[in-house]
């Protein structure tokens, strides 16, 4: 690892050398040039698609978060607050977490991060903004976190954030079946790789006006690909140009490109040289604190054993230089509707992922939050199994517990079997005639319920420490 500064303008760079269909077991890049003109700040920029569009973008990727007072329906939402109660998180496998979260709180500076896997659910960055607005909220806004770059896809529009892109980009992330060795696997954190090669092709991050969330940033941070015959792009703040940074390396490599800033409001952009190929795997807002940064990492048609098939050095070293204390998974989905899956070999699957995202954050604690529930009529037409969906509940929750990991049921959370029917009879409705996906109000209830399992989670914690221990084997008093 190479490490470099530019004092002036308090710049650092370090190189870290080498280290739709759903129910299909194997998977494939989908290599997708794009053209990009705009902004997106909850809507859609103007793409302009080869051969091959992707399929049309999801309504509820696209509807920002619903307001708390936007009257839900008050029956449903006193139902889920009631399971709420009935759902057990044991918050000690999460004392890593917790405990970083006391730490700071205690010293009134730092972040402490989350790094959140999953499939759709999780890249709509509905459910996942209100979980990280709910943490927010207790212990203050760290900044957005990590997000792509450019738009991989339509509906890519994560929350708290503005993205933009112009020129041409093409975006690489496995989502269809073909043999993974023909893979590269370069995916990085995110599971999706930007390339680009154009000169004067940008994308660029910037905050959000204030007082909403993510409305203030003292460091941005680009992750990047080093490669032989890399090229260079340009590294610019508020339209003034920081840095010249290259990506050319002798040998494939995790590149970190970090630019320190006065805390507020500001807009970073990265624009290509046009002198070789660029790799860009997304990038970091955040302040200085104290306050919670959690971070979405979803793909669209995403398994759980979907992280496998990247590679494993360089999710490694992103996952290093993220350093979460928290490591969450919502998977399970689109393995509802696999007919190739059997327990035995989904039981590996969540082991070794769990391992392999581990492997860069050792220390951190880990959630499993169960798939929701869903219909059972297949994406690709006929009925699924019922049985299918309980049993995958099941494998997570028992390898969660034979690996140290926290579960949460979500489709228990949900109402059970047959809940996604309910919800989406609501009228607002809370879940898509799909009967997979839930509509925008639907993500943010779901997520709220979630944010406050954890943070009642936390209280449980921070009460059993505060508990006196039993004393010569004797069983302490009741209370």
């Amino acid at each position: 690892m190479t490490t470099s500064t530019h004092e002036n303008s308090r710049i650092s760079v370090r190189w870290v050398g080498p280290l739709w269909l759903t129910g299909v077991l194997s998977a494939a890049v989908v290599s997708c040039p794009v053209t990009h003109t705009g902004a997106a700040e909850g809507r859609d920029m103007a793409v302009r698609t080869p051969s091959r569009p992707e399929p049309p973008a999801r309504v509820v990727a696209r509807v920002d978060i619903v307001p708390e007072d936007s009257g839900v329906d008050a029956s449903l939402a006193a139902d889920l607050a009631r399971r709420a109660r009935l759902v057990d998180l044991d918050p000690e496998p999460l004392a890593p977490f917790f405990d970083a979260l006391l730490e700071m709180r205690s010293s009134g500076k730092g972040v402490v991060r989350v790094l959140h896997y999953g499939d759709s659910h999780t890249a709509a960055d509905i459910l996942t903004a209100a979980m990280r607005r709910s943490l927010q909220q207790r212990f203050g806004d760290g900044g957005r976190g990590f997000v792509l770059l450019g738009r991989p896809w339509r509906s890519y529009l994560p929350k708290d954030v503005a993205t933009s892109a112009h020129g041409h980009w093409r975006s690489e992330r496995i989502l269809i079946a073909a043999d993974p060795a023909t893979l590269d696997g370069r995916y990085g954190l995110g599971g999706v790789s930007t390339n680009g090669y154009e000169q004067g092709a940008s994308a660029s991050v910037r905050t959000m006006p204030a007082p909403g969330p993510g409305n203030r940033v003292s460091r941005f941070e680009v992750f990047f690909m080093e490669q032989p015959n890399g090229g260079s792009f340009q590294a610019l703040v508020d339209g003034k140009r920081r840095a010249v940074v290259s990506t050319g390396r002798p040998r494939i490599g995790s590149g970190f490109f970090r630019m320190d800033v006065p805390e507020g409001e500001h807009e970073m952009e990265v624009r290509l040289r046009g002198d070789g190929p660029v790799r860009l795997f997304g990038a970091v807002l955040e302040n200085d604190g104290p306050g919670v940064v959690y971070d979405a990492a979803g793909v669209n048609g995403a398994f759980f054993y979907t992280p496998l098939r990247w590679d494993a050095d360089l999710l490694a070293e992103q996952v290093k230089e993220r350093d979460p204390k928290l490591l969450v998974t919502l998977y399970g989905a689109n393995e509802a509707d696999s007919r190739t899956i059997t327990r035995e070999s989904y039981a590996d699957d969540v082991r070794r992922v769990i391992a392999r995202l581990r492997a860069g954050a050792p220390a951190a604690a880990c959630l499993m939050l169960g798939p929701m529930d869903r219909s059972t009529t297949s994406l690709r037409g006929g009925t699924l199994s019922a049985e299918r969906l309980n049993w995958i509940i099941e494998v997570q929750a028992d390898v969660a517990d034979e690996i140290g990991c926290a579960f949460l049921n979500t489709r228990a959370l949900m109402g059970g079997p047959g809940s996604i029917t309910r919800w989406a009879a609501q009228s607002p409705a809370w879940a898509q005639p799909d009967g997979v996906h839930l509509t925008s109000r639907g993500y943010t209830e779901l997520g709220n319920a979630l944010g406050k399992e954890i943070l009642d989670a936390f209280d449980r914690y921070v009460a059993g420490l505060d508990d006196p221990e039993p004393e010569n084997g004797n069983e302490a008093e009741p209370r």
